[in-house]
């Protein structure tokens, strides 16, 4: 049997349709009916405001943006059949998650290898950010996924639909509109077609229209003056973009409780015969980074950066899709080199837990950073024992049964779509040792 060597990489492992298919259902069994679901924070407010609205009570004047949060009023009214409307419309997000991984599915099959794309819609409901937005009724899931597919139906030729999609995405999340231009205005400059306006065009009207609507003026959001409370931070208390994009950015990207490099490792996984492999795909790739670079930029400017009182960088769960994606690629197009390996393994390792942790943990062991006016609250973005990926362990979390069904779940599947990367991992530590061992017997012996 000819030994693997460097040059001559293990194949990739194909996976079978039938068995995908059966991973990404039972996915959403267990997404739907396994997760702790419930309707709080600003979730609670655009759920307030719709049921005000069906009782009429007059059109919402809430400042929280409605376009994602009106579809599913249906479930409102299903719920009413049984006096279960919270029941079903926490789960909405489910839904369009669900939604969003079918047309993706559409939009990107005959542009990737099927392995690869089976294992970025399996790694989207397990890894990463996406999975804690789905336990409740926050805005993000639904931008994430309408601008995530529309981006891809833009690359991909459906410019028409792609318009639509991301239309109704940044009019839902208007602080992403940065993004949605800085990510045309690149399709624009690339392809020299002035259809590039049609996104950034159709979304504003939608979010000025509903302005103009709920709160008879096209130019009030009902954010003016908002800000949070006065604590030790020496920027806290402001009003608006008062924050320094400096320390936001920083903030955003490597802090402890907040940061993308803990909470999307696979952002940084843009190396290698995994990239490679993503080259048919790498106009949707560089549409949805430019996207949430964009989202970055902005959010890092505002006073609530970090989100609010939330588990993670919420304003940024639309991440989960380009790292979900750059993991995938490494997996089933595994480097060569056993560091390459190693930082690989780390990243997924950690995306597993960010999964789990958001799907079962969530906000465990933070109401300390709600004490006195969010007067510490700081600490939960700063110091790591105080981070929600690291409080169940700091402060010994328990689990409802039904938990323990969700992890394995995500522990199964990602096991299983890994097992390219494993095999490789460990044929190259084996033969490092093999090669470290036989180093070190060539040396002098011992002498006193």
């Amino acid at each position: 049997m000819a030994q693997t060597t460097p040059s001559q990489p293990l194949p990739a492992t194909n996976l079978p349709n039938r068995v995908v298919w059966g991973l990404l259902a039972l996915g959403l069994l267990v997404l739907f009916f396994m997760l702790p679901h419930g309707i709080e924070g600003d979730g609670r407010l655009r759920y307030d405001a719709l049921q005000g609205w069906l009782a009429g009570n007059g059109i919402p004047d809430t400042k929280f943006p409605l376009v994602g949060s009106v579809p599913s009023i249906p479930l409102m009214l299903l719920g009413r059949l049984g006096d279960s409307a919270e029941w079903w419309v926490s789960r909405y997000n489910v839904i369009v998650y669900a939604a969003g991984l079918g047309l993706l599915y559409v939009l990107l099959r005959g542009r990737l290898p099927n392995e690869l794309l089976a294992t970025f819609l399996l790694l989207l409901g397990t890894t990463a950010m996406l999975p804690n937005s789905l336990t409740g009724f926050g805005a993000e899931t639904f931008s994430a996924m309408t601008v995530g597919t529309g981006l891809a139906a833009w690359s991909t030729g459906r410019w028409k639909t792609g318009t639509v999609l991301l239309g109704v995405g940044v009019a839902n999340l208007p602080a992403s509109f940065v993004g949605l231009a800085l990510a045309m205005g690149w399709w624009a400059w690339r392809m020299k077609r002035v259809r590039a306006l049609a996104p950034p065009a159709l979304s504003a009207g939608l979010w000025l229209l509903e302005n103009l609507v709920r709160h008879k003026s096209a130019l009030s959001t009902g954010y003016e003056n908002d800000h949070g409370f006065q604590t030790l931070l020496p920027y806290s208390g402001l009003p608006g973009f008062s924050y320094p994009t400096f320390f936001g950015v920083l903030s955003l990207l490597v802090s402890f409780g907040k940061g993308l490099l803990f909470f999307t490792p696979g952002l940084f996984l843009a190396f290698g015969r995994g990239l490679d492999a993503l080259r048919s795909v790498s106009e949707v790739l560089t549409l949805w980074v430019l996207y949430l670079a964009g989202m970055v930029f902005v959010y890092s400017a505002w006073w609530a950066w970090y989100g609010g009182f939330t588990w993670g960088p919420r304003f940024l769960t639309f991440a989960s899709l380009p790292a979900s994606l750059l993991l995938a690629a490494q997996l089933r197009r595994p480097p060569r080199s056993l560091l390459a390996l190693t930082v690989v393994l780390a990243a997924l390792l950690l995306s597993v837990w960010v999964g789990i942790d958001g799907a079962t943990f969530g906000r465990y062991a933070q109401a300390h950073c709600q004490a006195n006016h969010y007067y510490l609250e700081s600490f939960c973005w700063y110091v790591p024992e105080f981070s929600v990926l690291w409080t169940p362990f700091v402060f010994r979390g328990q689990l409802w049964w039904t938990y323990y069904i969700v992890i394995a779940y995500v522990i199964g599947v990602t096991a299983y779509i890994a097992y390219p990367l494993l095999r490789e991992w460990g044929v190259s530590a084996w033969r490092g040792l093999g090669l470290a061992w036989a180093a070190y017997g060539r040396r002098a012996p011992w002498e006193f």
